[in-house]
């Protein structure tokens, strides 16, 4: 993986499909933009820390998986096997 803006985009756009939320219903969620879900999917911008820590807490991970730390972020169907 190139860089982390790259890992974070990936892994926010695998968790968001794997919950079936739409880039709209998570901005929603998170009282974001669809256009910013979008920049962060694309790695065109990255999330603030405090909205990693929001990010974190709708998909049921940490900010640390978010970032690629230890703690993988995996889909809920993954994490559970």
């Amino acid at each position: 993986m190139g860089n982390i803006s790259q890992y974070v985009a990936e892994n926010i756009t695998k968790l968001r499909k794997a919950n079936k939320l739409t880039q709209s219903q998570l901005a929603d969620k998170l009282n974001y933009s669809d256009k910013a879900v979008s920049k962060w999917e694309t790695g065109e911008s990255m999330p603030r820390i405090k909205s990693l820590e929001a990010l974190a807490a709708v998909f049921g991970t940490t900010p640390e998986a978010l970032l690629g730390g230890k703690d993988t972020a995996q889909p809920p169907e993954e994490a559970a096997a």
